[in-house]
């Protein structure tokens, strides 16, 4: 199932099941279980792998349709989750000026 070019989607609720399970149901009728240890696990971030903690795992809430974990501490794509694939994005190495040569500056 793919999400409707147009169609806003929402989480309109959440359960947890187990675990690091969560019962997922979006706005379309689609409802999807979803385990997040994986995703946890590989993390190598502590602010993430922090919520391997199930009591901490189970302190979720949907706010404005979106699934977080502590003000925004924690949160998802909404794309993913719908699509049950959590992805770890590599995180984003950038560069200042004061970095080097490749912005014009001798160190």
């Amino acid at each position: 199932m793919s999400i409707t070019e147009g169609i806003e989607l929402n989480i309109i609720d959440a359960v947890w099941v187990s675990g690091l399970k969560l019962d997922i149901s979006f706005s379309d009728g689609t409802q999807r279980e979803l385990d997040f240890e994986p995703f946890l696990s590989r993390s190598d971030q502590p602010g993430i792998r922090k919520y391997l903690d199930a009591e901490r795992f189970k302190a979720f809430e949907i706010s404005y349709g979106n699934l977080v974990w502590n003000d925004y501490d924690l949160c998802f794509s909404i794309e993913d989750l719908y699509s049950g694939q959590l992805i770890a994005q590599e995180a984003f190495n950038s560069k200042v000026a004061e970095d080097g040569p490749e912005y014009g500056l001798e160190k």
